[in-house]
């Protein structure tokens, strides 16, 4: 594909890659597609054109209404990439009365070959869960009223059961660091005292033995009494 007719030849690559004429999708494989090209589908990955067609071939004979571009104003092409909002529309063979219209993406890689024009080596096609569910009438309902009302009330639930435990928990850390605070000072305070009493009670004991001391040295200088040698006898002094 030559980049400067991309306006013009890209939407009709798009219509012939959705389309389920066998002729018309084998010509797009063998133009546009690398020989090494690679599918992706939600439940399938497959490598090379050979292999790609052949899951064409299962596809369309299990499902009858090829899909169609939502809105060809909403392809996008960026940097070598084709973005496409395609709507599947599902409808069994078996069950032709059945039709699911998914909304999906498919997105078209390519990348220049050897002889300067580009090709597709990639193709995504890409299914939403929300956009499965959604083409199902009763699922739909279940889905939106019930589902997705509960697990909205569940996680607020769960968000505010949070909210309350980091308050409290914020609440406790500020309790235990005021108690670590206040008991550091207390400790402190009463070290303080203890200090200090220890010191007056020391004083007061230095004190008191001072006093008893200086109490017996008087009273033993006031009974004492003198005694002199006289003949080889102690005589007291008169």
């Amino acid at each position: 594909m030559d980049l400067n007719d991309i306006d013009a030849i890209l939407p009709e690559i798009i219509r012939e890659i959705l389309s389920y004429d066998e002729g018309i999708y084998k010509k797009v494989l063998d133009l546009y597609f690398t020989d090494d090209a690679i599918l992706t589908h939600p439940i399938l990955n497959v490598q090379g054109k050979r292999n790609i067609r052949k899951v064409f071939q299962v596809w369309t004979l299990l499902n009858k209404q090829q899909p169609e571009v939502t809105n060809t104003r909403d392809l996008v092409w960026n940097d070598n990439t084709a973005i496409i909002n395609v709507t599947q529309h599902l409808r069994p063979r078996i069950f032709p009365f059945l039709h699911f219209a998914v909304p999906s993406v498919t997105i078209l890689r390519f990348r220049e070959e050897d002889d300067g024009f580009f090709y597709i080596y990639k193709q995504e096609d890409n299914w939403t869960l929300e956009g499965l569910i959604n083409s199902v009438p009763l699922i739909n309902w279940w889905y939106e009223n019930v589902v997705r009302v509960y697990v909205g009330h569940m996680v607020t639930s769960v968000g505010s059961f949070l909210a309350t435990a980091n308050q409290a928990t914020s609440r406790l850390t500020i309790a235990a660091n005021d108690i670590r605070q206040h008991s550091g000072e207390a400790m402190s305070q009463g070290q303080d005292r203890a200090l200090q009493y220890g010191h007056d009670l020391a004083n007061n004991v230095s004190s008191v033995i001072s006093k008893t001391k200086e109490s017996i040295g008087i009273k033993g200088l006031e009974n004492q009494q003198h005694y002199y040698m006289t003949n080889g006898e102690a005589s007291p002094e008169m």
